[in-house]
């Protein structure tokens, strides 16, 4: 399995080298080129994930590392039969320290 995922996405490279092929990439540089084979992309928000940036890709599946979906256009996902998921709540405790 190939997964193209943003460099910046903290344990990304202890979490998922395992599951086959990591490809590293700064986030806001993540192309349309660089999904051509993968199957799955990490992404923080930086990285806008829509139909331009699916476009010729085999992806099955996008992950968000972010409790939001701005970045995300689930429409476009759904269209092209690509899993999402995110982390909702994932800076619940950020917030309760404030």
């Amino acid at each position: 399995m190939k997964i193209v995922a943003d460099k910046d996405i903290p344990g990304v490279e202890a979490a998922f080298t395992r599951f086959g092929e990591l490809a590293l990439i700064p986030g806001r540089d993540i192309r349309p080129e660089d999904l051509r084979n993968a199957d799955a992309l990490l992404v923080r928000t930086v990285t806008r994930v829509d139909a331009a940036l699916l476009e010729g890709s085999s992806l099955r599946f996008v992950g968000s590392a972010t409790s939001g979906t701005d970045h995300i256009d689930i429409d476009a996902l759904a269209g092209a039969s690509v899993h999402f998921c995110h982390a909702p709540g994932c800076n619940a405790d950020a917030v309760d320290l404030l």
